[in-house]
């Protein structure tokens, strides 16, 4: 009996795979002051020193002006807890400002609270009012204070009255009754549009004067 030949396994011939291309590093770049990217390798040093410097100083500037933002809300917390404590003892809310000593009287925390204001449209009707006294009165009336209340209404520079001098009409005492109409509509025309608190501190020096620890926090 004849032996079968063995069949030979066929060859598998893998074709070669082709190589991957490495990628290419990407090139280091900075963007400019117009939004370009440059390569690091044609900017001069010292322009990298300077950025290199300026970046590093504006971070720790960032840091430091988030933790003094920081310690100036728990600042108004602390105070502001204590002085409602204080009232809360009386049956009351604590309102406006306070002046608060260390035992020893060295040190003093200051709270104020600033009311921006602005005026209404009842203002205008106020100065109509106002003219009509300045014209109704004599020519002999006090020459000084008709001046006063003329310039109370004149604007600056940038079109703005100053709040001050209106306000201050209010404390002059004429009994004239369209005067008093005026000063009414002066009172109603004040509008109290924002609220600023202020907080300030003090260190009693050899002299005994007080002398203030500039924080700057109003800017903040």
């Amino acid at each position: 009996m004849k032996r079968k030949p063995k069949i030979q396994p066929r060859r598998r011939y893998l074709m070669d795979t082709p190589k991957t291309p490495r990628a290419k590093k990407p090139i280091p770049t900075r963007v400019d002051a117009n939004g370009q990217s440059i390569p690091v390798s044609i900017i001069r040093p010292e322009i990298l020193k300077q950025d290199a410097i300026v970046t590093k100083t504006i971070n720790r500037a960032i840091k430091l002006h988030d933790r003094i933002v920081a310690d100036k809300n728990q600042f108004f917390e602390d105070v502001e807890l204590y002085l409602q404590q204080v009232a809360e003892k009386n049956g009351l809310d604590w309102k406006g400002n306070a002046v608060l000593n260390s035992f020893d009287g060295k040190y003093r925390v200051e709270i104020r609270f600033k009311e921006r204001i602005q005026f209404g449209i009842e203002l205008q009707l106020a100065k109509q009012k106002i003219d009509e006294c300045i014209k109704a009165w004599s020519a002999d009336s006090n020459v000084n204070l008709r001046a006063i209340i003329s310039e109370a209404f004149q604007v600056d520079k940038k079109g703005e009255i100053a709040k001050y001098r209106i306000l201050r009409l209010r404390r002059y005492n004429i009994k004239d009754q369209t005067w008093k109409e005026a000063m009414e509509l002066i009172d109603q025309a004040i509008q109290v549009v924002a609220t600023k608190q202020y907080i300030n501190f003090y260190e009693r020096d050899e002299s005994g004067k007080f002398c203030q620890i500039i924080l700057n926090f109003p800017s903040l």
